[in-house]
């Protein structure tokens, strides 16, 4: 495989947390085991937008891996200490109303996980922990101003999710090159939206791949069951090529209804 055909490992994770029981926090001993292992095996991490830029000039290491995480849960700050240690960065995704605001994080889907919350797990980060991150060589990219699905927008709404996110990181940060989309979601239209409002990297979070470009790069969603041969095996290449295999389409189809998505017609 040369540098230029060679895709980076793209991680998804939500919040980081030892004593919130909810599928969206993983507790950080569990992630610190998942770094280590992914360190000790050679891996290289690097920011989502520098891996786009790397894997588009054919120049990406052996085994890059990029650490994404979205909605902007202000126990991201736990994982910041963890990547430091093996020398990675990671990429946060925060929703930039809850930023400006500072109020729980709240939107369709999340009915289970805001009763199951312990304090402050729903607690966003603020403007000062996403400088420090982005200080501390963390890329910041835009999870929306809002968290809606994207695909059920119009389109003056898709624009100013888009847009006004990314003005907004901007004018903090000096940069923002990169989204992640609510949900893990996008079609051909938001992907071109995306494109519209200035991103140069764009992820999803589906467990089929069916699509791989720029505006539409899957990622592999970890939880704390991923450790050891689980681990090993979610982040293989053959099971990574499982994932766009024509089986993978077919079980997608079967797949039951995510009570967690907003409903679509």
């Amino acid at each position: 495989m040369t540098a230029r055909s060679r895709a980076p490992l793209v991680l998804g994770y939500h919040a980081v947390s030892s004593t919130w029981r909810s599928q969206l926090a993983i507790p950080e001993q569990l992630f610190a085991r998942q770094v280590d292992s992914l360190a000790r095996r050679g891996y290289v991490g690097l920011t989502l937008s520098e891996a786009e830029r790397r894997r588009q000039a054919g120049s990406l290491p052996p085994r890059p891996v990029v650490f994404t995480f979205d909605d902007g849960y202000a126990s991201t700050m736990r994982a910041l200490p963890i990547l430091h240690g093996v020398g990675f960065p990671g990429t946060v995704f925060p929703v930039t109303r809850f930023v400006d605001t500072g109020k729980d994080l709240a939107w369709t889907g999340m009915v289970e996980e805001r009763a199951q919350r312990s304090d402050g797990e729903l607690r966003p980060l603020g403007w000062e922990d996403i400088e420090h991150l982005h200080d501390a060589g963390w890329e910041v990219g835009s999870h929306t101003l809002s968290h809606p699905l994207l695909t059920t927008v119009d389109d003056e709404r898709l624009r100013s999710e888009l847009s006004d996110s990314r003005r907004a990181i901007e004018a903090r940060l000096g940069v923002c090159t990169s989204v992640s989309y609510p949900y893990g979601i996008a079609d051909d239209r938001v992907a071109e939206a995306a494109r519209g409002a200035g991103y140069e990297v764009a992820c999803t979070l589906p467990f089929v791949h069916l699509h791989d470009e720029p505006l539409r790069r899957p990622r592999v969603n970890l939880s704390s069951r991923d450790i050891g041969v689980r681990l090993r095996l979610q982040v293989a290449p053959p099971c990574l090529s499982l994932r766009r295999s024509a089986v993978a389409r077919l079980t997608r189809k079967l797949h039951r209804h995510r009570t967690w998505l907003p409903e679509t017609d």
